[in-house]
């Protein structure tokens, strides 16, 4: 009788039904993480606007403050990450241990309308200082700031649990699934939740709520991870923080190779600054309503979803590196073509079917391209310390980040002060090219460095020579 295929990573050993098993569990985490993830940073600015928040407060709250948080606690989670060993895991307990509280951020979230003006009634030296608007803002604020804070220790290691319990062999496929399921979620909450996000915000996050609790918290329960070998030693066998400090900083920032890939993240964090304003600039500057732009984002997701399936075969077949350098590339080319509506004001139709052919036949082939630097992460990192180089390239791109999101939403507010509202976020574009530019040449950097440290044939990855401690004699 012929023997069942198994695949294997580290200690865990699957037979095909239970990598199918393992496979719905990870994509069910993954619809229900996206699903929920979707609902802020998409209904939050329109919430801001409709209180009469400024660009530079916006980029302040949804930019600036999730950077610092992030650049802080990311570091410290993913390292810890990394070096924890419980019987449930590595991953997967900073993640259910957080998740009651990202629950009560959700249903904060959704009541902020009743919380601001109750306090202005309990408390009148608050109701009489402060109007409503200003209340709730406030309210609003200290939620996503909570929000954020919990949320940065499931967005620190919910990408490496894949890494940990998908066999190395099916990686690059599991990818491919996985950004299929990003697409088939973002289709049905543009579809079904985006544009009901302004008139029905208290029940949409109330769903969020319970959506996180029960789908990612299920996610959790039924996956499982395997044994670790004991985690790496710090610099010199030291303890402490300190030594954790110099062991991270020593490790992460001393080869030019890792810098080359940090460099990417930091321009290119400048360069999508401006992101968060896209959606004025559709529905203010360009005249489309809530649906028109929810069917460009279900446009674009059922083309990504045909799209992705072609990158990770090119990743498979060329490797990821060069896929992503084409991709940024083309990015780079191509983009020079959204200037013209700094010229061009066309009607909301004409403009709603050139951002479609622009989106199906340009935006998502590329942009597909482009996403296949999670792959490319897990083939250039080391896969013993993933964690803590993934989190460094997230700390520096934080630590930029808390200056680009004032400084996108300040570059926004001085151009509507001199061309006024609907004219200023047509410069958008301009200010994503000139950061995209530096990013692209760093991308070819890294590209030469990894041809260096063998490429295709030999590569692995590069780690400091540790120097041999002095002798101690008497």
């Amino acid at each position: 009788m012929k023997e069942p295929q198994l695949y294997r990573v580290g200690t865990l050993t699957y037979t095909k039904s239970a990598l199918g098993r393992l496979y719905f569990w990870l994509l069910w985490g993954d619809f229900t993480y996206f699903m929920v993830e979707s609902v802020v940073p998409s209904a939050i600015p329109l919430k801001f606007k409709h209180l009469d928040a400024s660009n530079f407060l916006m980029g302040i709250v949804l930019a600036t403050v999730p950077k610092i948080i992030g650049g802080i606690f990311n570091p410290v989670v993913s390292f810890r990450s990394d070096r924890f060993r419980s019987r449930w895991g590595r991953r997967i307990p900073f993640i259910a241990a957080t998740m009651p509280f990202l629950v009560l951020c959700f249903l904060g979230l959704a009541f902020v309308d009743d919380i601001g003006p109750w306090l202005g009634r309990t408390f009148p030296a608050l109701g009489h200082t402060f109007t409503n608007n200003i209340l709730i803002l406030i309210v609003l604020s200290i939620f996503l700031i909570a929000f954020d804070f919990f949320n940065t220790f499931v967005t620190s290691v919910f990408w490496y649990l894949f890494n940990d319990v998908v066999p190395e062999q099916l990686i690059s496929r599991f990818t491919s699934w996985f950004r299929m399921v990003i697409m088939v979620t973002g289709m049905l909450y543009n579809e079904l939740v985006f544009p009901y996000v302004e008139s029905h915000f208290k029940e949409i996050f109330i769903g969020a709520a319970v959506l996180y609790f029960f789908g990612f918290g299920s996610m959790c329960l039924f996956v499982k991870e395997g044994e670790y070998p004991p985690p790496p030693q710090n610099t010199d066998g030291a303890t402490g923080p300190v030594a954790a400090l110099k062991t991270y900083a020593r490790e992460c920032m001393t080869l030019p190779h890792y810098w080359y890939l940090f460099l990417i993240g930091i321009f290119g964090t400048l360069a999508g600054a401006c992101g968060m304003f896209s959606i004025f600039f559709q529905k203010i500057t360009m005249g489309l309503n809530l649906h028109q732009i929810g069917w460009l984002a279900v446009a674009g997701a059922i083309t990504c979803f045909f799209c992705v399936p072609v990158a990770g075969w090119m990743g498979d077949r060329f490797h990821p590196i060069r896929v992503v350098l084409w991709g940024t590339i083309l990015a780079w080319v191509v983009s020079p073509i959204n200037f013209i509506w700094l010229f061009w004001r066309p009607d909301p139709w004409t403009f709603y079917y050139c951002s479609l052919a622009q989106t199906v036949f340009l935006g998502c082939p590329i942009g597909m391209m482009c996403q296949m630097d999670f792959p490319m992460l897990m083939r250039l990192l080391p896969k013993e310390r993933f964690g803590q180089y993934s989190s460094c390239r997230v700390l520096l791109t934080s630590i930029v980040g808390i200056f680009s999101g004032a400084l996108g939403g300040a570059f926004l507010d001085i151009m509507t002060k001199h061309y006024g509202e609907k004219t200023a976020y047509c410069f958008i574009p301009f200010w994503s090219f000139v950061f995209s530019t530096a990013s692209l040449f760093f991308m070819y950097k890294l590209y030469v460095s990894w041809k260096y440290y063998g490429g295709d044939e030999s590569y692995v990855p590069p780690m400091p020579v540790r120097a041999p401690k002095a002798s101690v004699t008497a």
